[in-house]
Formats: C-alpha cells, structure tokens, sequence
C-alpha cells in the first residue's frame, strides 16, 4: 500500500462509527449479547488434552509445573474473562490458538504450588483435559483474577447441570464416545435432515471417510465443542471440507450460535408453542414459498421437510418481528436444515441475520442492497476493464449478483458446492461473499466480454455455475491439471488472488455508499407509501408528503432504511405529531391550568380512538392521513358532523347531558388559541382592516377622491390589547351561549313517573331534623333552579339541534367552516413547528405591506363620503342619512328605502347607495353581536318533528 493510500485508509477509518471494546469483543468471538469483559491478563497457556496421543506426558509435566518440556504446547498471549467464558487468544498472529470455554464445561481449578515464583492455575475440564494457566502479571491483579474466576464458577452451577444433555445433541461427542472409549450400544445425535435423506453428492467423490478421520484426530488433540481449541489446522480441515455428519456442529460452532443454544435450552420450543395457531403476515409469506425452498432436494417434497422449514421460519418470525421474513431466507433454513436439527438451524439463522449479514433479511434488504454497491466498486477497483465493458453496455451487474448474495449461493450452484461455500463463509466472515463472486467475474471474464446484454451474462454464469465439477482444463496434456475441477480453480482464485479483500475494506466501502443506499431507500419506500394510500378529497400530495414525513418524524422507534421498529403510531407519539400539525394542540400558555391539560389529554385520546379504525391501540400512517382528510374537510356541515361524532360513543346520534358537557369543553379546547389571542380568527381580521380604513377616510375627509391618492402610512399602530380582549369575549361568549342554548333546546326524554330520580338525601347529615329538612329543600330549589340538571326530566341533543346551535351563532359557524381547517398547518411541512403567535402583529404587518384589503375599504368609504355629499344636497344635511341607518330594522327595511330613493336620483346613484348600505350592513354585523340573541330568542322551540326542518332552515 502506497504512502497515499495509507493516509486515505486513515481518514475513512476516521468517519467509521467506533465500536466500544465490548462490542469488538463479542463479534470477534461470536459471543451472545450482554458478555462483557469482566478482566483480562497476559498469561502462558499450555494444554493437556486427555485423548490426544502424548496426553499422560503432557499431565504429568503441567502437574509438576514444568512447561518447558511440554513448550510445544505453551502459547503467550492475553486471557480474557466474561460472565460465562474464558477466552484466550495468542499473542502471535491471533489464530496460532484461540480458546473460547465456557465456564460450565470447568470442572476443576486449583492452585499450582510447584514454582514459588509465579502464580499459576491448573483447569481441569469436565471431559478430564487439562489447561494450564501461567500469569504474566503483578501478583495482586493474578490474585483479583482468581477471585472473580471463582465467582463465575459459583454463579454458573445451574448451567453446568444442563452440561451433559446438551453434549448429547453434539457429534464430536459421540465420536469420542464411540471410537475412543468405546461406548456400546451409543446412538449417534439427532442431526439434519441428510441423515435420513441422504446428503447432497456422491461421498465417494467427497471423499467423506478421509475427512472425518482427520476431524476425528483433530478432536482427540484439541477438544470439543465447548472447550474446542482452534489452530492453524482447523482452518486447513475447513478449506479441505467438513464432513457431511459434522456440518451441523462445525457450522453452529464457527458461527457462535452454539452458545446461543446453550444457554438458551428451552426457546426454540417455547416459541413454537405459545404462537401455535396464531397468524401473521409473516406467516402468510412462509406459507407461499415453503415449496419453492430447494425443490430438487428430496427431503422437501416431503411433509416432514416443510414442517421442519415451516417450524424455523415460523419461530425466527416471532422471535425476531422487525425481520419477522423476508424472500430467500426460506433457501438459507433448507439448506441449514440439511446439516442441522430445527433448534441447530434456528439460533444460526440468527446469527447469520445478526453477526454476518445485517440487513440482508430486513424489510428493506438494506443490507443486500449496500454490499451490491460495495461489490460494484471492487469490481471496478480490481478488475476496471470488465467494469468499463459492463457501464458500456448498460449491463445491471446486480441483478446477476444480487442472488448470490441474497441466498448465500444456494440457488445459484448445485447444493454439495454451496455448502463448500457456507463452510468458509461461517469460519471467515462475509468477506467470503465478495472473494467467490470476484472469483466468478475474473473466471468468465473473457466470454462476459462478448455478451451483449443482461441475457447473454446470466446465460454464461449459469452455464458456468451448472459445470463447477467438471475440468477446468481438460485438455492440458499434465494429468494433475486435468484434475483440477472448475469448483477447485474457484476457490483457489477466490482466496488467493483476492485474499487481499478483508473485513476493514468491506466496512469502508460500506461506510461510503451507506448514506446513498439509505436515502434511496428511504426515497422509495415514501413514494411507494404516498402512492398506496387512501383516496382523500382535501390534501394535496404535498400535504401527504408532509404528513409522511412528520408522521415518521414522531415515530422515532421506526427506522424506516433499516425497517426496524414498529411504524405504527402510539398514543404518546400521536401527541407529539399534532402538536406539530394544529395550532389548537401546541403548547400554550393555557397548560399551565391542570385542568385545562387534563381536558387537552382526554380530547387527543378521544381523537385518538376515533382515528384508530383497528381498535388496537396503535394508529397507522393511513389511520393518520383519513383523520386529517376528516378535519380538513371544505364542507362545514361534514365538519360539524365529525366534530359531534367524536362524542357520540353509541352513534345513535343524541348526546346526554354528561357527553354536551364534555362536547362544550373540546369546544372551549380547540378554540383556546383564539380566545388567549395567540391567533385571529376573519371577523377580528375584517374588523381591524375596517378601523385602519376609517381611521384614514378620517384623516383625508372629503380630500380623498381617487385611488391613486390613497396611500398607506407606514407608521399606523393598532391597539393590540383592544382586539384580543374583544376576540376572547366573543369567543367566551359564544361558548357561554352554546352551553345554555344546547339545554334550552335538547329534547326531552319521557321517563316512567313512577320512578324518583331526585335524591335528596344526605350522606353527612348533621343536626336537627329541621336542619336536614332546610338542607333538603336547598337542594332540591338548587337543581330544579336550573332544568338540564334535573334527573327527573333527562334530555338529549341531536345532531339536528346540535347544527343549528352552531349555525346561530357567528363565531361557531367561522370556525367550522374556515377557522379549524386553517389551524391546520401542513403545507409548511416540519417548518410548521416553529410556528409562533404574535398573530395580530404579523396580520397587521401583511395588510399594511399589502395594502389591497385596506384600499378597498378606504375606496368604499370614500364613495360612501361621496354618496352623503350628494345627498346632503338633493335631500338635506347628512346626518339624515344616519339616522335613516340607526332606525333600519332590517334588510328589507333597508330595500326599500332603496326602492324609494331610486324613483327620485336614478340607477347610477342607486348603485352608488347600495354600496354604501352593504358597508355599513358589514359594520353592523362585526359592532352588535347582541342582534344574534334576538335571532335564537325567535327560533321556536324545537322538538324530535320540527328538528328536520329547522335543520333545513339553518342550511
């Protein structure tokens, strides 16, 4: 590596996310979740295996301390210590010997007392082998080492009792068992489904017998399982190939998920039974390619092969719901379940989902879909004349590669190879995905340049693929060349010549496209979301757009690029996301009233359930977009339906006196921000452009006769105060008289005269009987004082009613019609949230900055000023004028002055009248509201047979 290269290398390191020393730990030793290193040493270890040929030798020279003789045993390094292992790795290279034994595998420790001069401690394993352990370290820390050691020891009794029924489920095991000492009558473990279908290959060609004799050895010289020591020789047996038998174990064992296993006894099962007969969508998905998983294989066309594949996949998607199942991972369990008993197969899936490929079988396949660019960019480093002929001829090298990865090469070559594959794979890492793929490229590099197209390239890989056990070069004239299969030259290619791919390369690859890779995803995922939502009749796609992302924004435990986490919407997350959205929920000076965010609380619950179209406690980005569609809704009738609905639990359409009590609060709720002035509803809006209008006609008098003389002074003020006051009072007067009028006129309900519904009794009677009775009477005078309080006579509000209530009064009927669906806020999107009040200031600023509303005030006034000069002349002084509008009663009153004063000035000033009556007809309405008491105080009383036609009236 150049000087150049050195310093790049440096730099990205620099930008890779640093894990911390535990998590390093874990994945270099496949160890489960929550082991931490607990202390660590320098010592010398020397092993004593008790199968192994020189082993009464080598006992007896680390029982009496004396390494030296036996030093072909001795390894330097560093001792590490968790909750339940023991690790040690050499000092050397870091694979001479690496030793993970679980702590329930010791049977035995003692102190060696034969060198004064070290501190040194004889293991001695449940299988009789024995670990001598030698420290390189001060006394005091050796001392505090043993002390937590014997801790551990304690504290993992428990799973040491287990010990003996889960070496039954190992293979190695019954191979000491059975040839060393010579066991009778011992049935081998259950293992894969192999065993009774026979394995994938000829075993003549695998040459099965050599390879496991030379495990057989390995075993007898380095342990097993548990206590399995690994050495050079172990990844040489690796690359020659694992017997068929051995597989399961070799696999679980490379892969860490025989702790897993271990220390988890009774998952497997427990998920199986407490999900039986439950379903999921998961479950469906299983259920569709259970057949389509390796069909050529026998064991699949079987009931037992699919309920043995049915049974991991199913426990996997319960165990793991953020995965829950994704395509391919059904070809991954069958081929696992070839070499591995159901349990076996299931904790490896989950480390290969987990440790090796993370991400691959996510909802997203993020994972897969960033090592593909990963893999285009060495394709490129390494080989940049196939690359330039790839991009020249538009060839999507992904979706060739894309399963080879996905499926981890089962359904690309035949099965005996792919499990040659998986076996290097689980001992090397992922890294071992990109060497035989780069591999593959580099063997059929020559015919890839002749290919046209995507067809002809999966044409030539295929053919390949289906011709891995033939000669590589059948006509050379050497013999042991012509030997040489395509399958050999590949892994040969694949671990030679692209040795130099490793593990920190793939992570800065991966570091570098990560971010492109996660916001084309996230891209994708919105569109497609957008696109399948349901049909709304007042949001735009920028409205959905926003809604997406500040639905997503609220639910902070989704991961919408990982596909991890529920995306469904809590009640605590929903607050969170109408806080953003309408002004009514934000935080207000109002919450600080106990009461007042009791009352917000129960009305977003409310909201809440009504949203909630599942009843299951949780909202969906659908659920959310319906609901909005409901309250954005341009029809006031449709909103004051909705608004009465939320507080119709039964949906008979009536509402009792508690659920009116209720609705008014919501009421004074959603209106809150206008009532405290933090927002202006049109009516302050139109007074205030009113008041500047006649503040400047004032000014200009008769002087002002065109437009083009009117101009804005930048320097008008406005008494701020004076229309926040006057909005809260018509607001707190609007829901004093919706309240009253709501029981004035609710409907009766006729109740059986025989029953008393008045209690008057008292719980705390004190005194004399007068007293009580004088109590009594109080309290009877106090409810019949006030009607909607007397049980006796119970009454109910309609919808019908409800309407027309609402429509009485000018406020409510602003607020149903424009005011709610302005508060709110979603086209801003997330800039909605720094949404702030000042709300009369920055409206003044605008009409002032604008100046149109206000000119076209001062225009009709000046007109108005026009039409008194002219009738001041033709009819007298103009204070007629005004005190013909003081005594107007009505608009009809009013049209026919207007009749009467055309006959005698013509069209032109009958215009020009008109217009002036229309003005001071608006200043009317904004200046006395008490004319809307006189409106209520002449509707009829209304009962269930006029309601209908009150309704009408009101519409």
């Amino acid at each position: 590596m150049s000087f150049f290269d050195s310093i790049k290398s440096k730099i990205v390191d620099s930008f890779i996310p640093l894990l911390s020393r535990d998590e390093k730990f874990r994945q270099e030793f496949k160890l489960p979740d929550g082991e931490t290193i607990i202390d660590d040493l320098n010592a010398d270890v020397a092993f004593a295996h008790v199968h192994s040929k020189m082993a009464k030798y080598d006992r007896q020279k680390l029982n009496s301390g004396d390494t030296g003789s036996a030093v072909q045993y001795a390894f330097p390094g560093k001792i590490m210590m968790t909750e339940h292992y023991l690790v040690f790795k050499d000092g050397y290279d870091g694979e001479s010997c690496v030793m993970v034994l679980n702590i329930s595998a010791i049977k035995r420790v003692e102190r060696s007392t034969s060198n004064a001069y070290s501190f040194v401690l004889l293991v001695t394993l449940y299988s009789g082998s024995q670990i001598l352990i030698q420290f390189v370290s001060l006394r005091h820390r050796s001392e505090n080492f043993c002390e937590r050691l014997k801790k551990n020891l304690r504290s993992n009794i428990p799973n040491a009792k287990r010990l003996k029924s889960f070496l039954d489920t190992c293979y190695s095991e019954y191979l000491i068992y059975k040839n060393v000492l010579r066991v009778e009558d011992i049935k081998p473990p259950r293992a894969g489904l192999g065993q009774q279908y026979k394995y994938p290959g000829s075993p003549s060609i695998q040459r099965e017998k050599a390879k496991l004799r030379l495990w057989f050895e390995y075993f007898k010289d380095n342990g097993t399982n548990l206590s399995l020591v690994r050495n050079h020789t172990f990844k040489k047996l690796i690359r020659v190939g694992v017997p068929n038998r051995l597989r399961g174990e070799i696999w679980e064992y490379c892969s860490g998920s025989i702790y897993l296993r271990y220390q988890n006894p009774d998952e497997y099962q427990k998920l199986l039974t407490e999900n039986a007969g439950k379903t999921s969508q998961a479950i469906d998905e299983i259920e569709k390619d259970l057949k389509r998983s390796l069909p050529e294989y026998s064991a699949y066309q079987t009931t037992e092969g699919i309920q043995r594949l049915r049974n991991v996949l199913t426990a996997y998607s319960w165990k793991n719901p953020d995965v829950g199942y994704c395509q391919a991972m059904n070809i991954v369990v069958a081929g696992l379940l070839i070499y591995m008993s159901e349990e076996q197969a299931f904790w490896c899936l989950n480390n290969i989902c987990d440790l090796y490929v993370p991400g691959y079988y996510s909802k997203t396949m993020y994972g897969t879909l960033l090592d593909q660019k990963v893999f285009e960019a060495f394709v490129e480093d390494r080989m940049p004349n196939l690359w330039d002929y790839i991009v020249e001829h538009d060839i999507q090298l992904s979706i060739i590669s894309l399963p080879w990865f996905l499926s981890l090469f089962f359904t690309s070559m035949p099965i005996e190879y792919a499990v040659r594959i998986m076996d290097l794979f689980f001992c090397n890492g992922p890294r071992t995905l990109f060497q035989v793929a780069l591999a593959v490229l580099k063997l059929n590099g020559e015919e890839i340049l002749s290919a046209d197209d995507d067809g002809m390239f999966i044409a030539i890989i295929k053919n390949y693929f289906q011709n891995l056990g033939k000669s590589a070069h059948p006509n050379s004239k050497e013999p042991k060349i012509r030997e040489i299969t395509n399958f050999q030259e590949l892994l040969v290619t694949a671990f030679k010549e692209f040795d130099v791919i490793t593990e920190s390369q793939i992570a800065q690859e991966r570091h570098k496209h990560q971010k492109d890779v996660f916001q084309n995803i996230e891209t994708f995922v919105k569109r497609t979301q957008i696109r399948h939502m349901p049909k709304t009749y007042n949001l735009s796609d920028k409205n959905l757009g926003n809604i997406y992302d500040l639905y997503y924004q609220s639910v902070e435990t989704h991961k919408i690029s990982l596909g991890t986490g529920s995306s469904n919407m809590d009640l605590e997350s929903f607050v969170q996301f109408i806080k953003k959205v309408c002004n009514w929920a934000k935080d207000s000076q109002s919450d600080l009233d106990p009461s007042f965010r009791q009352q917000k609380s129960e009305f977003l619950k409310r909201l809440f359930n009504r949203w909630d179209s599942a009843k299951v406690g949780e909202l969906t980005l659908n659920d959310v977009v319906e609901g909005l569609d409901h309250l954005l809704s341009r029809d006031m009738l449709e909103s004051i339906n909705y608004f009465f609905s939320l507080y119709d639990k039964d949906g008979d359409g009536q509402l009792d006196k508690d659920e009116v009590l209720q609705l008014s609060e919501g009421l004074l709720l959603l209106t809150d921000p206008w009532k405290n002035g933090s927002f202006v509803d049109l009516l302050t809006k139109k007074k205030i452009e009113d008041d500047i209008a006649e503040k400047l006609v004032q000014e200009n008098g008769e002087k002002v006769i065109t437009m083009d003389e009117i101009s804005l002074p930048s320097g008008v003020t406005i008494d701020e105060e004076k229309y926040k006051a006057e909005q809260s009072e018509r607001y707190l007067k609007a829901a004093s008289n919706f309240l009253q009028r709501a029981f004035e006129y609710a409907k009766s309900i006729e109740l059986d005269s025989a029953v008393n519904l008045i209690d008057l009794s008292d719980d705390e009677s004190e005194g004399s009987d007068e007293d009580v009775k004088i109590k009594k009477k109080k309290k009877f005078e106090a409810i019949m004082a006030n009607p909607a309080l007397d049980p006796s006579h119970p009454k109910v509000l309609d919808l019908a009613t409800f309407r027309m209530i609402i429509l009485a009064d000018e406020t409510y009927e602003l607020f149903f019609s424009e005011t709610l669906r302005d508060s709110i806020r979603i086209d801003e999107g997330n800039e909605s949230n720094n949404y702030r009040t000042k709300a009369l200031r920055n409206m003044f600023d605008g009409i002032l900055a604008d100046g149109k509303r206000v000119a076209e005030q001062v225009r009709r006034r000046v007109d108005s000023v026009a039409t008194r000069s002219s009738i001041s002349s033709n009819d007298g002084p103009t204070s007629q004028l005004s005190a013909t509008n003081e005594m107007l009663p009505s608009a009809d009153d009013r049209a026919d002055d207007v009749d009467d004063f055309t006959q005698e000035t013509g069209e032109e000033q009958h215009e020009l009248l008109n217009e002036t009556l229309l003005d001071i007809d608006d200043d009317m309405k904004s200046s006395n509201n008490n004319q809307q008491d006189k409106r209520i105080s002449e509707m009829p009383k209304l009962d269930s047979k006029n309601a209908d036609l009150v309704e009408f009236e009101a519409d």
